[in-house]
């Protein structure tokens, strides 16, 4: 068995599309051989697609994965999650509000759209938008044309791709409360208050993907206090089954929806919100985008 390599200063996006063309045509003239790339760092995405692909790669931070059938051989390491070494000042994160209005309005609306179109759609900066654009076109999850429309989206990969820079308990401020008649209650008094909320988290993914009874409410509001009186909720410093969130950004409050009278955050907020939940949160995140993917025109425009 022998591995024929490429070695590659990037492999993103269209760089890792070229790759994987060289690697191809450099094998099928080389019986028996087993393609391999390298590179200084590969992005998460970009080892998904290898992996799907059949290519072993080999990054500088430590990454590894050697596969072969004949002989059966699978090594695998896991090195950085992030570059270590950015070669340039293009956005390297998803982490803040205009980032959130930037990649939701992607992910929400179905294209394809220009960059300006898209701005006038949504609340989202052209200039963010373009940014956002660029760094998930290098992850391959974005693809334009030579205009620069938008012309794909892989939309459960940009959720996976935000997940890596944002997490509910943190990026927003969240505080722990107690109902005491429990999450039925809580749920009955949410059909009928005024507040402003939009329910994210275990109970609202029930609603539209029900993996197992919730045992922890999470809801943006925009007035805790009133939140707190209008749903009977008490303080606690422990045994918490609702979380209280202050929004980072109001783009939660965005292109909601409504089930059994409630008002639940866009799928692709409550997946991401799930994604980086507790306890059993992630699980059900996975279960809400096999959800999300047979039901694309119940929540994408």
């Amino acid at each position: 068995m022998t591995f024929l390599g490429e070695v590659k200063r990037e492999a993103s996006g269209a760089q890792l599309t070229d790759a994987l063309a060289q690697l191809r045509s450099i094998t099928e003239a080389t019986p028996d051989s087993r393609p391999l790339l390298v590179v200084p760092w590969l992005s998460p995405r970009s080892q998904e697609r290898l992996t799907s692909e059949g290519v072993s790669y080999v990054d500088a931070t430590g990454t590894v994965r050697l596969v072969s059938d004949e002989p059966a051989l699978l090594i695998t390491a896991q090195g950085a999650t992030k570059n270590p070494w950015p070669v340039d000042k293009s956005l390297q994160s998803l982490r803040g509000s205009g980032a959130a209005r930037a990649v939701r309005a992607l992910i929400d609306f179905a294209p394809p759209y220009g960059v300006r179109e898209l701005a006038g759609r949504t609340k989202a900066s052209a200039a963010t938008l373009s940014r956002v654009i660029d760094l998930l076109e290098r992850d391959g999850i974005v693809e334009r044309d030579e205009r620069g429309a938008v012309l794909t989206v892989d939309w459960a990969a940009a959720v996976r791709r935000w997940a890596q820079d944002y997490d509910v308990l943190r990026s927003n401020d969240a505080v722990g409360y107690l109902q005491p008649r429990g999450l039925p209650a809580l749920a009955e008094r949410l059909t009928e208050t005024d507040l402003d909320y939009a329910l994210t988290g275990s109970l609202a993914a029930n609603a539209l993907a029900p993996f197992a009874p919730a045992r922890l409410a999470m809801l943006y509001v925009s007035n805790v206090r009133a939140a707190v009186l209008g749903l009977d909720l008490r303080e606690t410093e422990s045994g918490a089954n609702v979380m209280l969130l202050r929004p980072f950004d109001d783009v939660v409050f965005t292109r909601t929806i409504e089930r059994e009278g409630l008002q639940l955050v866009n799928p692709a907020q409550l997946a991401v919100d799930l994604l980086t939940g507790p306890g059993r949160a992630p699980a059900e995140g996975e279960e809400l985008l096999d959800w999300m993917e047979e039901n694309t025109d119940a929540w994408r425009s």
